[in-house]
C-alpha cells in the first residue's frame, strides 16, 4: 500500500468509496476541492486499486477536511491514519484553525490528535412530505432581486470571521444550482445526483427568522417533489425547530471538530453547512 496524490483520473473511483460507506458526494465537487488545493489530495492504493482518500480545503485562516473514507474492505488496516497523517504533515501550521465534521464513530479518533467537538451536526432529509405553505410569484420575485454574491460575502464572513468566498463561488456554480437571498442571508441548492438535492450552504442573520422561513418555502416551493439533504448544526433550536416545523427528519449526527484556534462561528446564522 502506498500514498500519493490524487488525480482526476481516479475521481470516479473515490465517489464509488462514498457511496459504499455512505458519504455525500458527486465528482463535481470533488473537482472543484482538487482544483483549489490539488497539494492537499491524498489517496490510498493497494496496487492499482485506490482504497482510500482525504482532501482539505484552504480558507484565509483555516483548513477543513473535507473527504475521509477508506474502502470497507480496507478499514482497520492504519491506512486511514496514514492518509490523516500525511494531511496534517503536509498543512503543518499553515493555518490558524483546522476542522471537520466527523462521523460519531470517529471522535476518538480526531480527539487522539487534539479536535475537540464544538457543534452536534444534524443530517436532516425531507423526501417530499411537505406541509401546506403560501407561496407566489412576488414571494418569489422577493428573493430573487438581491445582490446574492455581495450578501454571501458579508453574511459568511459575519459567520466564519475570514474570507471563504473564492471557493464558495466556484462551489455555487453548478448548472443546477438555485439561489436564493434576503438582505439578511442567502441559500443555495443544488441537484448532485438523479435522487438528491443537497442543501447548502444557507446562512441567515441571527434575528431574521423570518426571512429564513421564506428561503425554507422557497426551497420547497421550486425543489419539493426531490430528495432535500440538509446537514445543520443541530444544537441551535431555532434552525432545527424550522427545519422540523417543515417535516424534514433527522437521519444522522456527526461533530463538528476543531483543532486550534476557536474561531467561534456563529453557528445560530447557520441553517445548512456546504456540502
Amino acid at each position: 500500500m502506498f500514498i500519493g496524490w490524487l488525480r482526476p483520473i481516479s475521481f470516479q473511483e473515490v465517489v464509488a468509496i462514498a457511496d459504499e460507506v455512505g458519504w455525500l458526494l458527486d465528482a463535481y465537487h470533488l473537482r472543484i476541492v482538487h482544483d483549489h488545493a490539488p497539494h492537499l489530495c491524498y489517496a490510498a492504493f493497494e496496487g492499482e486499486e485506490l482504497v482510500g482518500v482525504i482532501t482539505s480545503v484552504l480558507f484565509q485562516k483555516s483548513a477543513m477536511i473535507k473527504y475521509f473514507m477508506v474502502k470497507p474492505t480496507h478499514q482497520r488496516k492504519g491506512i486511514g491514519r496514514r492518509l490523516f497523517e500525511t494531511l496534517m504533515n503536509a498543512l503543518g501550521n499553515d493555518r490558524e484553525t483546522f476542522y471537520t465534521h466527523a462521523p460519531f464513530e470517529l471522535i476518538p479518533f480526531f480527539k487522539s490528535y487534539g479536535f475537540v467537538q464544538t457543534m452536534t451536526v444534524g443530517r436532516f432529509i425531507n423526501a417530499g412530505k411537505v406541509p401546506p405553505f403560501n407561496f407566489t410569484n412576488a414571494h418569489a420575485k422577493e428573493l430573487d432581486s438581491v445582490d446574492f454574491e455581495k450578501v454571501m460575502k458579508q453574511v459568511d464572513f459575519e459567520t466564519f470571521h475570514e474570507l471563504r468566498t473564492p471557493f464558495l463561488f466556484d462551489e455555487l456554480e453548478r448548472k443546477s444550482s438555485l439561489k436564493l437571498a434576503t438582505a439578511n442571508g442567502f441559500q443555495h441548492s443544488s441537484v448532485i445526483n438523479a435522487r438528491n438535492v443537497y442543501l447548502g450552504p444557507w446562512q441567515v442573520r441571527s434575528g431574521a427568522e423570518s426571512d429564513a422561513e421564506k428561503m425554507m418555502r422557497g426551497l420547497l416551493y421550486f425543489r419539493g417533489l426531490k430528495k432535500i439533504i440538509a446537514d445543520i448544526p443541530y444544537d441551535v433550536p431555532e434552525v432545527r425547530n424550522l427545519y422540523e416545523k417543515y417535516h424534514f427528519k433527522c437521519q444522522s449526527t456527526m461533530a463538528h471538530m476543531i483543532k486550534g484556534r476557536d474561531p467561534e462561528l456563529k453557528f445560530e446564522n447557520i441553517y445548512a453547512f456546504s456540502l
